[in-house]
């Protein structure tokens, strides 16, 4: 119960019952005030414009017209249950009316008093307004306010029931509102702790509804769906650098045992020495490039980005790599169409276009032809971008292996049997994503087509 009082939901409960309340009170307040109020300045009114007539009367007409009048109003059967009228002699005497006892009178004109006075000899509250003439004669104009008094009560029994009713409403709206919100509380609660425990697989359920909740319940869900697929990736890295260390750890083990035997002519420990050397650098190689997709992965820049020529890039990378292709019987062109420029770190940049261009010396096959294009402006691209692109006429890759050709390690199984770590276009992907660019893979038919788009300056 303490926690319950600390939380959000008793909070928002209690603040939505007080308004609620507040909001009725105020409601009732200027009904009441709207009614009864109202009935009370009409009354005043109503007194007020009733001795001005009767009082204009006496100057016109004398005191005998005066006493005709009252006696007039007195017999036309209306209001007679409320009506109180009253004259009396400078001695205290009455000379006509409708009451039979009264306290004593205001001596100042035209002010309206609530007192008790005796009506046709009961009791009565009324409303009185008297004025006193010059020759000590007064009028006294008034109304039995009875009616008044239990038009108010009605109200205020009205006004009461309605408080107690709207009291009941608001704890029922409080206790629906509050099962309400925990009910979508404890369901995110239920799976965000089911997923702490272990198990990824867990989803809230999200239904037909399109409230505020069940969009935090989609974008939960979309958190959830990215958590495990990092998990997986992060399991499948762990799993593929176990396996892709342990073959050359093994060369490495076997080298060496092999020099450690005895009468090994000195050429044989070298050449093993040598052999060992060079797997070492390899296994240090793939970790150089698991830390730079680490960095890349992270956003942090090391250091400033210039403003770069595409084609220069492009032209140098041809340059450095003609010579292989040539070796291998491939053909690989470069087409620059405009001059598109970026903001970019030219080795990491470099390192895109070299892995690209490994990977399609490596399997796209000896007599390939390898083409890179770098335009400005393209038309099936946005208009700020600048564009790259490399494609092969090769064996390209399994459409149904493209969406991970990005993961770390991840091989195709026709390219298994050549020498190769899997890094290369997870390299690619993490550079580019520092860049804010996009990576796309298409099946050229034949051949694989990379894409990079980056925003251009």
């Amino acid at each position: 119960m303490a926690s319950f009082r600390h939380s959000v939901v008793f909070r928002m409960t209690v603040g939505y019952g007080l308004l609620l309340m507040v909001s009725v009170a105020l409601i009732s307040t200027v009904f009441y005030v709207g009614t009864a109020g109202l009935l009370a300045r009409n009354i005043d009114k109503q007194l007020t414009v009733t001795s001005h007539r009767l009082i204009q009367i006496r100057q016109q007409g004398g005191a005998a017209a005066l006493e005709r009048e009252i006696h007039a109003l007195l017999t036309d059967n209306q209001d007679v249950d409320t009506e109180v009228y009253l004259l009396i002699d400078p001695a205290g005497q009455k000379i006509a009316g409708n009451l039979t006892a009264w306290p004593t009178l205001a001596t100042v004109n035209d002010q309206l008093v609530r007192q008790q006075v005796k009506r046709l000899g009961r009791d009565s509250i009324s409303r009185l307004l008297s004025y006193r003439f010059q020759d000590g004669t007064t009028l006294v104009v008034g109304r039995d306010l009875q009616d008044q008094h239990d038009l108010e009560r009605m109200v205020l029994t009205a006004l009461g029931l309605g408080g107690l009713m709207a009291l009941v409403l608001a704890a029922a709206g409080a206790w629906l509102f509050r099962a309400q919100l925990q009910r979508q509380l404890m369901a995110i609660h239920h799976t965000t702790t089911e997923i702490a425990a272990g198990h990824l697989d867990r989803r809230i359920e999200v239904g037909k509804s399109q409230d505020e909740f069940a969009i935090v319940a989609h974008d939960v869900n979309a958190m959830l769906e990215e958590i495990e697929r990092l998990m997986d990736t992060a399991r499948n890295v762990s799993n593929a650098i176990a396996h892709d260390l342990r073959t050359p750890l093994g060369r490495i083990r076997g080298s060496l045992e092999d020099a450690l035997r005895l009468h090994q002519p000195a050429d044989k420990l070298s050449h093993s020495a040598q052999y060992a050397i060079d797997e070492i650098d390899a296994l240090i190689m793939v970790f150089d490039k698991l830390l730079q997709i680490a960095e890349a992965e992270s956003g942090v820049r090391r250091q400033p980005f210039d403003l770069l020529s595409l084609g220069e890039v492009a032209s140098d990378l041809l340059e450095l790599y003609q010579p292989a292709a040539e070796n291998e019987g491939m053909q690989l062109t470069l087409t620059v169409d405009g001059e598109p420029m970026v903001h970019a770190d030219r080795d990491l940049l470099a390192s895109v276009l070299a892995n690209l261009l490994d990977n399609a010396l490596k399997y796209a096959g000896r007599g390939a032809q390898v083409q890179i294009r770098v335009d400005a402006d393209p038309i099936d691209a946005k208009p700020s971008d600048a564009r790259i692109v490399v494609c092969d006429n090769g064996p390209g890759i399994p459409l149904d292996a493209i969406e991970r050709a990005t993961e770390r390690f991840f091989r195709a199984d026709s390219s298994r049997s050549l020498r190769g770590n899997g890094l290369g276009l997870s390299i690619v992907a993490a550079t580019v994503a520092l860049h804010r660019g996009r990576l796309t893979l298409e099946n050229a038919q034949p051949g694989l087509r990379v894409i990079i788009a980056l925003p251009q300056s």
